[in-house]
């Protein structure tokens, strides 16, 4: 399971305590703030379809549903992404929309949210025998 680290200000973490910023949007700042982790989320959803052909490719991804729960520092986020698929043989192009719910835990202490995007369920043959 892939864990994305990003950093938050006590301040954003103090916000967000208070209901003085949504979660939706507190999430949305924070996710979308470091470019090459922002590629990491991207990449660890299109981990979903590599085995769907097409050459698979996504531009981003939007925050549809979250949920939190201030005690315990946990919550979890549902993401919506869309992913273009280009079969360039029979010259095929394809955009299907998906969405994945992701963990994910505030570390007051350190000023951390470490987000957890579920490993991709492969078949492995070697178990059938």
């Amino acid at each position: 399971m892939p864990a994305i680290k990003f950093d938050i200000t006590s301040q954003q973490h103090t916000d967000l305590l208070n209901k003085d910023i949504r979660l939706k949007d507190f999430l949305t700042e924070v996710l979308h703030s470091d470019a090459n982790k922002h590629e990491d989320i991207n990449s660890s959803l299109l981990e979903f379809h590599k085995a769907d052909g097409g050459a698979p490719e996504t531009p981003g991804f939007w925050i549809v549903d979250c949920w939190y729960d201030n005690a315990a520092q946990v919550g979890r986020v549902r993401l919506e992404y869309e992913v273009s698929f280009t079969f360039g043989c029979a010259d095929i192009h394809r955009t299907d929309r998906f969405t994945e719910t992701c963990k994910f835990e505030i570390n007051s202490e350190n000023t951390k949210l470490i987000l957890l995007i579920t490993d991709h369920i492969t078949r492995d043959t070697i178990d059938e025998f």
